[in-house]
């Protein structure tokens, strides 16, 4: 009695699985209008989180009508049409609907508000359930990769970019807002190394597939930027908040893509996101007719790119690999790397010296790409197994060196998105003399720390800020009173640092005053010393004259 049942069942998986090898069809429908007249500029808590709020007023952004969301009829109106959304977004009025038959986009076009479509994608639909994730690698006895230096293996990397004192002196990204935007970061859920990184948030922007098992491209960018293992590895910001946002459908390659990440960008940007690296790029595709030419890097022509540049407009650094065409026929930077306003990284190994895959300038309208360079070959990094790796790409080389922008931002969080990007690129060893291959250089983050502690304020007697005041009892001798405690007092530290920025010591609090005194040394070889007042949550560095 069983076997007929089973032959049924199996007719009918069969059935569904020849309905599900339909070839089904993605289009970007561009809007006329968004349709929504309930929102206003003067309401934005309505439709932006306070810390993006907060965000672009100190990034001298305006909220305009671009902030608007799309009216949720229009959405209802192309289901009832026989499109099934997929994405949006809300800056470019624009909807991506998959559709069962191309033939089915001559009745979207008809719907009033409907401006134009274009063909992104087209494939089989492939329903994910519970993927199998690979396992977690046997690690090597920790005790024994422990090096002589703080910094362990990223030693190197550290060195190249002159900021392992940046580090070491505080500056690790706390207070800045980072999102990742990549193709998955397998198991970086379970992997112990990530234990401590703080993961705010994570989405995914993509309809299939699950972000914690999909790729762990993701898990080896986020490494280089999140990981805090003292005389193991160390990453570029491992203070920073992070969200890990997927848009890459690894199973294919279309510029439906470029859809998902922008709309990841648009989430990034509504949720008060400070910086944005994302290791991903695209020329070609799996439909030939859809690639881009050298002649549409122009900072003008891919979705991608224009919302590349606008993530800018809206208050954030947005950090992108140059991509990995240098030894191939292309040879030429992808996109978004051709934004104007992209900080694009090529990659060097710790010796310097380009690596021969990293891609090229300049773009199609003659501007300066790739910005700078950064440690891409041998990056050292941990993959979905958990374990140490040496990786090759500029995949690697971007998120490394957005790591340490984000901690350079953190001296001072208030500072404009121009002034950082400005100093960034000004540090770098080849700023005067830039090339198509290094772009500016190599960025020197001691010399640009320097440049940022020097456009602190100058406080000579005291000062009282939210969570702590300083008064000068004494010309060598300061003190430091938290006025709000919220956690017991040893959570709370503070750093001397001296005029470039170079660690003197470190204090923790017993009560709620501390005494910091001045060496003699410091104070005859110094103008200036700085304080960073450290809490669980916030950090703030003041300057004082000596």
């Amino acid at each position: 009695m069983k076997l007929p049942g089973i032959a049924l069942f199996l007719f009918f998986s069969i059935a569904l699985s020849a309905q599900n090898t339909q070839l089904q069809y993605k289009f970007r429908v561009y809007l006329k209008d968004k349709g929504n007249r309930a929102f206003s500029v003067s309401e934005p808590e309505k439709f932006l989180t306070p810390e993006a709020i907060e965000r672009k007023k100190q990034q001298q952004v305006k909220i305009d009508q671009s902030d608007f969301p799309i009216s949720p009829d229009y959405f209802n109106q192309l289901k009832n049409a026989g499109g099934k959304p997929v994405s949006h977004s809300k800056w470019f009025k624009t909807i991506v609907i998959q559709l069962r038959d191309s033939s089915q986009i001559e009745d979207i076009l008809r719907l009033p508000f409907v401006d134009s479509a274009k063909y992104v994608w087209r494939g089989i639909e492939r329903n994910y359930r519970n993927p199998v994730r690979p396992r977690l690698g046997l690690p090597d006895c920790p005790e024994e990769n422990k090096a002589e230096n703080h910094f362990g293996l990223t030693e190197e990397q550290f060195a190249l970019h002159n900021a392992r004192n940046m580090s070491l002196s505080g500056f690790t990204g706390k207070g800045i807002n980072v999102a990742v935007i990549d193709a998955g970061f397998t198991n970086v859920d379970v992997i112990p190394q990530f234990g401590e990184a703080n993961i705010t948030g994570f989405k995914s922007f993509v309809p299939e597939g699950e972000i914690f098992a999909s790729s762990d491209h993701g898990t080896k960018v986020f490494s280089t930027m999140a990981v805090n293992l003292p005389e193991v590895m160390v990453g570029s910001a491992p203070s920073a908040m992070y969200y890990l946002l997927r848009s890459e459908d690894v199973t294919s390659e279309f510029p439906v893509e470029e859809d998902y990440w922008t709309r990841a960008v648009e989430y990034a940007d509504s949720i008060g996101v400070d910086l944005i690296n994302t290791s991903l790029g695209y020329t070609t595709f799996d439909d030939k007719s859809l690639n881009y030419k050298y002649e549409n890097l122009d900072g003008k022509t891919s979705f991608m790119t224009l919302a590349a540049d606008k993530a800018y407009e809206k208050g954030m650094i947005l950090v992108a690999s140059a991509g990995n065409e240098g030894n191939k026929p292309w040879q030429k930077i992808s996109t978004p790397a051709d934004a104007k306003n992209a900080l694009t990284v090529g990659a060097i190994g710790t010796d310097s010296v380009i690596a021969s895959f990293s891609s090229k300038g300049f773009t199609a309208d003659n501007r300066l790409k790739p910005d700078i360079v950064s440690v891409g070959r041998g990056t050292v990094t941990i993959g979905y197994n958990g374990l140490f790796d040496f990786t090759n790409g500029t995949s690697l080389s971007s998120p490394f060196v957005a790591g340490l922008v984000a901690s350079l931002w953190s001296i001072n969080p208030e500072m404009h998105r121009a002034e950082v990007l400005d100093i960034v690129r000004q540090s770098s060893d080849r700023y005067n003399h830039p090339d198509s291959v290094y772009g500016y250089g190599i960025p020197d983050f001691g010399k640009a720390m320097k440049t940022v502690l020097g456009k602190l304020e100058n406080n000579e007697k005291s000062i009282s800020e939210k969570y702590f005041s300083i008064s000068r009892p004494a010309k060598n001798s300061f003190e430091i009173t938290i006025t709000e405690p919220d956690f017991s007092f040893d959570a709370y530290q503070v750093n001397l640092l001296d005029e470039s920025g170079n660690l003197i010591s470190t204090h923790e609090f017993e009560n709620e005053r501390l005494t910091v005194p001045i060496p003699k040394e410091v104070e005859e070889a110094n103008r200036f010393v700085h304080f960073v007042f450290k809490s669980p949550y916030t950090q703030k560095t003041v300057r004082f004259k000596l």
